[in-house]
């Protein structure tokens, strides 16, 4: 079981560069293991939302996720992430993130990402990867 974890977390980092340069104090975390969770994370980034829009997206890309949709005039960049679930073969996580105007160069940046039930991650690592693509909008992914 624990070497699943360190495959799920290693391919987990390919996501997003996990050297976030913010603390992220927004985190939160619901669910549990048995019936799947959902991670969020928010802050506000010193861009405007354009600017947060773009870099985000082009991080997520270049580091090996999938857009599903995306909508820039309501903020909203939708990706998935394949990974390997032991037994469970293949599955896809989605990270949503929403990135709303706070001012003329301002721009909250959420990110959430959900785990079905019985999936292996620990929460310092999913708060870090949600706080690296926050930082992404800044230019320091």
């Amino acid at each position: 079981m624990r070497k699943m974890y360190l495959v799920v977390a290693a391919l987990g980092m390919l996501a997003f560069d996990v050297s976030a340069k913010s603390e992220c104090p927004n985190y939160e975390v619901e669910g549990s293991y048995l019936a799947g969770r959902r991670f969020s994370n928010w802050d506000i980034v010193p861009v405007s939302a354009d600017v947060a829009f773009k870099r985000i997206k082009v991080e997520g890309v270049s580091s090996g996720l999938t857009i599903k949709s995306e909508d820039k005039d309501s903020g909203l960049l939708m990706f998935e992430q394949s990974v390997s679930n032991g037994s469970r073969g293949q599955i896809t996580l989605p990270w949503n993130v929403v990135i709303t105007p706070e001012g003329k160069n301002s721009a909250k940046v959420k990110v959430i990402k959900t785990t079905p039930s019985g999936y292996m991650t620990g929460e310092k690592f999913q708060k870090e990867s949600m706080c690296a693509v926050i930082n992404s909008a800044t230019g320091e992914a």
